[in-house]
């Protein structure tokens, strides 16, 4: 078993199965084998290599989907017995020891998958940029001169580097698609009301925080949404899309080519009807940050002055604004939030499907980062005020470097998760 080589949920469903202590060696050898700066700005927590061993004993007699492959979840998600700190100093410290996992983790473990540890975020997931003070800046794994992207840093960069083939993140305003576009991986962001995204999920902004996790194929992650949704059809209807933004002006030019190659393969129609409007609609960047910061405050309210000193100043910073909005602001948020739910109502009345840019450039260089987030929320933002589940499809430049496309649907029903295999299976 080379300890260098990127296990797919399928390896690791054998090879775990064939012989669980070679697969828990593979997992910590891998780890250690990490400089030791990212790991410790990636992983929170592990089992230990016996627990791993026992747990892949137990997961082979189970025939679930998922048995046998290890999966981490970003520390927002509870798991009995195991601190939720959301990356933070203190948060354990107020809510007490989870004693029930999160609807994720149960549905994961339901499927067979092999709860493994927890990854580390952006702390209180306030944040695309992967930064945190506490315990290190998330960078990519194969670019270390720039940044993993967050909020879920710790999950992208676990997936991206082969340490597992499955990874949970959220997405409030692209914590899953960004983060998925610069590391070249597949993540899925279901919907804000979804089970996955409110029970046992710390929260951020509770409108907007969304469930999902990242793979590295289109494969696995087929895998992942036959195992996790009973209704995912096995069969792929041909959908008619709609590209928004068509010949869209990115920050990067290099990511140009190989975008227009990506959606050349896809069926699309272009609408310059619906992108004009698109267009139109007031600054959904502020209704975003005003409705998500106002709600991160309410969510902090009770502790955000008495902690102030054990934030990342930059955090405490962020909620604190969500304290400052007047009420015909948070008022003109929530109405072009309506606006949004209407111009997506109007787009799926004629479209199965609508694609967007994910991010403007690839995974910027250290320190880049802040200045590019209005550019990445321009992008983001209009799923995140739809509410709207979307799958990221990653793409590649000549370097290695990478962007992606929001495949965005209505809905979870039979027939939007078909779009998704239609797309997954190229």
């Amino acid at each position: 078993m080379n300890s260098q080589s990127y296990w797919s949920i399928s390896e690791w469903s054998t090879n775990s199965r064939e012989n669980p202590q070679a697969a828990a060696e593979h997992f910590f050898s891998h780890l250690d084998q990490q400089p030791k700066d990212q790991r410790a700005a990636a992983i929170a927590k592990t089992l230990s290599k016996e627990q791993l061993v026992t747990a892949f004993e137990k997961s082979a007699q189970d025939d679930g989907p998922l048995s046998g492959v290890p999966y981490l979840l970003k520390d927002l998600y509870d798991v009995a017995g195991w601190e939720t700190n959301a990356s933070s100093l203190f948060l354990n410290e107020l809510r007490g020891t989870p004693t029930q996992s999160s609807a994720l983790a149960r549905s994961l473990d339901q499927a067979g998958g092999v709860f493994t540890g927890k990854t580390h975020l952006v702390e209180f997931a306030y944040g695309m940029e992967g930064s945190n003070c506490h315990f290190g800046d998330g960078v990519h794994p194969h670019f270390p001169t720039r940044i993993s992207g967050g909020s879920s840093s710790g999950s992208v960069w676990a997936v991206a580097n082969g340490l597992v083939a499955l990874a949970s993140g959220s997405d409030t305003g692209g914590s899953v698609r960004v983060p998925a576009a610069y590391n070249g991986l597949y993540g899925i962001r279901v919907t804000p009301d979804h089970a996955w995204s409110k029970d046992g999920c710390f929260p951020l902004s509770p409108s907007f925080d969304t469930a999902g996790w990242f793979t590295r194929s289109a494969e696995d992650l087929l895998i992942t949404l036959e195992a996790l949704f009973p209704n995912f059809p096995k069969d792929a209807a041909a959908p008619k899309g709609l590209e928004l933004l068509t010949n869209y002006s990115f920050i990067d030019q290099h990511l140009s080519t190989p975008h227009e190659k990506a959606i050349s393969g896809l069926p699309l129609e272009s609408n310059s009807e619906a992108t004009d409007r698109l267009l139109s609609l007031p600054d959904l960047v502020n209704a975003y940050l005003v409705t998500s910061s106002h709600e991160a405050f309410d969510v902090h309210k009770e502790w955000h002055e008495a902690k102030k000193e054990h934030y990342d100043p930059q955090t405490w910073e962020r909620v604190a604004k969500g304290n400052t909005w007047k009420p015909s602001e948070l008022e003109e948020a929530a109405g072009i939030k309506s606006q949004v739910h209407t111009f997506f109502a109007d787009v799926f009345a004629d479209y199965d499907f609508a694609v967007l840019p994910v991010a403007p450039c690839p995974a910027p260089l250290l320190g880049e980062a802040t200045e590019l987030r209005e550019a990445h929320l321009r992008l983001t933002t209009p799923g995140s005020l739809g509410q709207l589940p979307i799958l990221t499809v990653p793409y590649f430049l000549e370097s290695g470097l990478s962007g992606g496309l929001q495949i965005i649907v209505p809905d979870l029903s039979e027939k939007s998760l078909s779009i998704w295999r239609h797309v997954l299976n190229g």
